[in-house]
């Protein structure tokens, strides 16, 4: 009995492989692949459990957060000496001279740096993009809890601001615990992103 031949017309052997000599068929294509979310970035350390956006690690938002303190407080640090330096009076007596500053100056100076934090924050992490000029160079941004995406808000950004605030009033240690608090919670959220409905999320 002579041996089985494969040609173009014989069925394939048992088993779906392809006859000797055969082409291997090509690929199957699925069409094109959609674009990786976030700015391309494919990879994360941690996915938020509602809504599966990646969240920035701590020590991005440590970052950012020192840059943006040196942007605000450098130029605030500046204006704080000067205006002191004018409102200060200089007395000299028999006993020494005697050096004062006026109490509505100080205060208005305090005033102005609190305002110039606000207004900082508030404008930038409320916009479109959710960034502050730390968050940029960090490549993270505040967005909306629920979803992963979109702006929160300037009104959101006023309260997320608001707790931070309140937070710094209790000689500093609630704020510590608030940008602490990412670390072990499982949304990686302070009590101010809890507070405005926030989460911080990595766009690379």
């Amino acid at each position: 009995m002579p041996p089985q031949q494969y040609g173009s017309n014989a069925p394939p052997p048992p088993g779906g492989a392809p006859p000797p000599g055969a082409a291997p068929p090509p690929p199957p294509s699925y069409g094109n692949a959609p674009p990786p979310p976030y700015g391309g970035a494919t990879a994360y350390q941690f996915h938020d459990p509602t809504n599966g956006a990646p969240t920035a690690e701590w020590w991005q938002r440590a970052v950012a957060l020192i840059i943006d303190s040196l942007i605000v407080g450098i130029p605030m640090t500046i204006i704080f000496f000067i205006v002191l330096a004018a409102t200060t009076t200089t007395t000299t007596t028999v006993y020494g001279t005697t050096s004062t500053s006026s109490a509505a100056a100080t205060f208005f100076i305090y005033f102005l740096w609190i305002v110039a934090y606000g207004a900082y924050y508030v404008l930038l992490n409320g916009s479109e993009s959710g960034q502050t000029l730390g968050k940029r160079a960090m490549g993270i941004a505040t967005r909306d809890a629920d979803t992963g995406q979109g702006s929160i808000g300037y009104g959101r950004a006023a309260g997320r601001f608001g707790i931070v605030f309140v937070c710094g009033l209790f000689c500093g240690i609630l704020e510590i615990l608030n940008y602490l608090w990412p670390l072990w919670d499982v949304r990686r959220q302070t009590w101010a992103d809890k507070v405005a409905n926030s989460l911080v999320v990595k766009l690379r």
